[in-house]
């Protein structure tokens, strides 16, 4: 073969894999999620079968996300789509009945699961004391559920390539065993008196409960609330007899509250971990770093 037709066989072989590759995104399944996590979820068991979008951006807090018209358009076209529920997302229910689409599955994906609730010990300024907590994505056993639940909707919705969706489910859940097991380990290198969380907003709830560490308290019980001087002065008196070394917030917060409380308490300010949203690039752009990110994190901090 002369190189003449060496490049026209390339050029050929390169076209075609185009034209595979435009027929492939032309039958993939079209996935709206309510935000980045579950988004991250739906690309690692969808693969190539799917497009999926999330309808509060990276850095957009899911809590106050506010819809917008392409909000809607986009949950139009969608084919399936999920949302966490557990009054996470509290701009949810008039938007999806806004966009009419009964002939969609819809999947909350927490419905059913043991929920923790907010703590009845007077810090739940705006939020009342047994409200559901919907973090439950940060506690890695649950996102197995998460991805579980996943699977079966896209198999379900997609069952020529159900076979798939069940592989990848496979394997992204012993993936998330492995962290699982990683977590501990590094959680297991804080001493044990000081295994102790103070956070913005409560959101840490369940990853507090798997590996071992206690909440001992939280500016905000959700985003957009204000704190009572009073909460606040009992959370730095609480801080200091604890002997807490570290507060943390998220990086889509305003860090001044805690600031304020971390100079009260005299104590290390932490404002870069991850719950509801991943972040555009490094350090959180997906689950898995994610969690790695905020264990890291966290445990250099109270160490």
């Amino acid at each position: 073969m002369n190189a003449l037709a060496l490049v026209a066989g390339l050029l050929l072989a390169a076209a075609s894999a185009v034209a595979g590759q435009a027929g492939a995104d032309s039958v993939a399944l079209t996935v709206v999620t309510s935000n980045t996590v579950l988004a991250d979820f739906v690309r690692n068991v969808g693969g190539a079968q799917v497009r999926v979008r999330a309808l509060a951006p990276a850095g957009t807090d899911p809590h106050t996300f506010q819809p917008t018209p392409d909000t809607i358009r986009t949950l139009s076209r969608a084919q399936v789509i999920f949302f966490n529920g557990a009054g996470l997302e509290a701009w949810w229910g008039k938007t999806i009945q806004s966009v009419g689409r009964s002939d969609v599955p819809v999947v909350e994906l927490s419905k059913g699961l043991a929920t923790l609730h907010t703590p009845g010990d007077g810090q739940t300024d705006g939020r009342r004391a047994g409200e559901p907590d919907p973090h439950l994505w940060l506690d890695p056993m649950l996102a197995k559920e998460y991805v579980a639940r996943i699977g079966d909707a896209l198999a379900k919705a997609d069952a020529a390539n159900a076979a798939g969706y069940r592989e990848r489910t496979a394997r992204y859940a012993a993936t998330l065993d492995d962290l699982d097991a990683w977590i501990r380990d590094q959680v297991a290198r804080i001493p044990v008196d000081r295994r102790k969380l103070v956070t913005f907003h409560n959101a840490f709830q369940y990853f507090a409960r798997r590996y071992g560490l206690a909440v001992t308290g939280y500016i905000v019980p959700s985003p957009g609330k204000e704190p009572s001087a009073r909460s606040l002065a009992e959370l730095v008196r609480r801080i200091r007899e604890e002997k807490i070394p570290a507060v943390f917030a998220e990086a889509d917060f305003n860090p001044k509250l805690l600031a304020v409380l971390g100079r009260d308490a005299g104590v290390k300010v932490v404002t870069n971990l991850y719950d509801g949203s991943l972040s555009n690039g490094a350090p959180a752009d997906t689950y898995l770093h994610m969690m790695r990110h905020n264990v890291s994190t966290i445990v250099n901090a109270l160490r």
